[in-house]
């Protein structure tokens, strides 16, 4: 069972906004979506037949995240494999009815490493706004502008209801042809009152008067959110790190980001190292000679805690998928990451998985980061990915 089949495709136009991915690289025929069907379709193909339908299921009809922490087993799976290790999924473990996602095992039969492959992503109200949010949005495509000119679109206040789009596309289309002049450096702005969303829209000028555009908004904003992907880890860790009762054997959990916390590939190393080595602080310690030093130093609330309260030991590494496609996985900034916990009870070498990643030398108290093999690499990906449109 192929997670995309056979058929014949002929879509080019670009994804919509709120549409699930799964949707849109099973409709495109454009060429990157070809190659990038055939490779997942390559990949699902090595799974056990049971293990296969399970997951084809999912990530046919879940939502994007689900689509995402679903790919990023697809992705560990393939690379332990590329790997030379035996892949076992879903084995037994000393829980005596969960099971982790894989069992690594070498040549000779010696277990290698346990693997769980986890997420943190957007709880469900989130997405049932984004959804609603895609209405609108996806309408507002669709308006009726004078030639030449194009929208902004920002919104300014997220509502729970669901408002008539017709009625609010029937408003945007009134004012444009009001506002709408011969001077292309004019921006009209006005914010829409839908219900209870706020939407402000921006008119630009400029274009290609000639040309019927599909799509009718050029740049959108969707507001600001604050971000802690750091919290985001460590509440993605506690969920898993003591579920299986695996005590004997290397543990290691593969996280994905499906929430977008990881705002920049750059930030993920800053991720790992506060999650698991504690929250940035400053300290500025006064004497009694009026003097002062500022002292920088980790909370001590990192994942693995401390020398003198080292926690969670009986977890080898934590991977982090900065982002759990495929597309940038020749981009260095956006590479997965490991980091090895310095208190292990079974520690892990850096052979197992290797990628970029970070140690902590408890004799000297440095970070070393190991330099490893792109992901890419290990799966073996075309040398020019993603493949030219």
């Amino acid at each position: 069972m192929p997670l995309f089949d056979e058929k014949e495709r002929t879509r080019l136009a670009p994804m919509q906004s709120g549409e699930r991915n799964f949707d849109f690289y099973d409709a495109s025929a454009r060429p990157p979506f070809v190659a990038y069907r055939s490779l997942l379709n390559s990949w699902i193909e090595k799974f056990p037949d049971d293990e296969r339908q399970e997951l084809v299921s999912r990530m046919r009809t879940g939502t994007d995240a689900q689509y995402e922490q679903a790919l990023a087993e697809v992705i560990v799976f393939t690379a332990l494999n590329a790997l030379g290790y035996s892949v076992e999924v879903h084995p037994p473990c000393p829980h005596p009815t969960r099971k982790p996602d894989f069992l690594a095992t070498d040549e000779a039969g010696e277990h290698i490493a346990y693997v769980e492959v986890t997420s943190f992503g957007p709880d469900v109200k989130t997405v049932a706004a984004d959804q609603r949010e895609a209405v609108i949005y996806n309408g507002l495509e669709t308006v009726d502008l004078p030639p030449g000119w194009l929208l902004g679109y920002s919104l300014e206040q997220r509502g729970v209801t669901s408002p008539s789009v017709a009625s609010l596309k029937k408003d945007v289309e009134a004012w444009a042809k009001a506002v709408c002049g011969n001077d292309p450096t004019e921006a009209p702005q006005r914010v829409f009152d839908a219900l209870d969303w706020k939407i402000e829209l921006t008119l630009h000028g400029g274009f290609n008067k000639e040309k019927v555009y599909d799509r009718k908004i050029g740049a959108a904003m969707v507001g600001t959110r604050e971000v802690a992907p750091a919290d985001d880890l460590r509440t993605a860790l506690k969920s898993k790190a003591k579920r299986y009762g695996i005590q004997d054997t290397p543990f290691v959990i593969v996280v994905a980001d499906c929430k977008g916390s990881i705002v920049s590939g750059d930030d993920t190393e800053d991720t790992l190292l506060d999650a698991m080595f504690g929250t940035p602080r400053v300290l500025v310690r006064r004497y009694s000679d009026g003097s002062e030093e500022t002292i920088y130093e980790r909370a001590p609330d990192g994942f693995w805690g401390t020398v003198e309260r080292p926690m969670n030991t009986n977890l080898s590494a934590v991977v982090v998928f900065p982002d759990p496609g495929l597309w940038r996985l020749r981009d260095q900034r956006w590479q997965p990451q490991i980091v090895y916990n310095p208190f292990a009870r079974n520690p892990i070498s850096t052979s197992f998985l290797p990628l970029p990643g970070i140690e902590l030398d408890l004799d000297t108290g440095d970070l070393r980061r190991t330099d490893e093999a792109l992901l890419a690499d290990v799966l073996d990906l075309p040398a020019e990915w993603p493949p030219e449109d």
